[in-house]
């Protein structure tokens, strides 16, 4: 058996120009149902991840989230809502994606290949077994995101 990134696979959704716009947001409602039964299957999974980073939280702990591209961008904007949202400090929860800042607003290319990159970037917040971290990554093999959670691992 073949393995294909999702991100490298057919669209299921082709000739996106020429449809209605009432089938285009049906197709985007029913991709968007996905989503909520995909997360119905493994709530006991995500149940012992937020136990789990709740009680390192508890001791000091941060949660960290690295990505490249659309999935940098997400994790740094969900870390930046936690301040205003819920009254904690920027502290406890950070973004960092492949290529910096400037990565927000324009694209960096290549920088989601460099497979020492992201954990460089966690060093430099003295990154600790208190500490989480959640790499997003749309194809599930970003160099980026890959080499800092293997770094994680090994360190412990």
């Amino acid at each position: 058996m073949t393995f294909i990134k999702i991100t490298e696979q057919p669209s299921l959704y082709n000739d996106l120009e020429k449809k209605p716009i009432f089938e285009i947001l049906a197709e985007i409602n029913q991709e968007d149902q996905k989503v909520a039964l995909a997360v119905q299957k493994t709530l006991s999974e995500l149940e012992k991840l937020v136990t789990g980073i709740v009680e390192r939280m508890k001791r000091g702990g941060r949660l960290f989230y690295i990505g490249a591209g659309t999935s940098g961008r997400l994790g740094v904007l969900d870390a930046s809502e936690i301040p205003p949202t819920y009254g904690m400090p920027d502290t406890y929860v950070i973004g960092l994606i492949a290529g910096g800042d400037s990565a927000l607003r324009n694209p960096v290319e290549a920088a989601e290949d460099n497979y020492d990159q992201a954990w460089e970037e966690l060093l430099e917040y003295k990154i600790n077994q208190n500490d989480t971290l959640v790499g997003i990554a749309a194809s599930g093999t970003t160099p980026y995101v890959i080499g800092a959670l293997r770094k994680a691992r090994e360190k412990g």
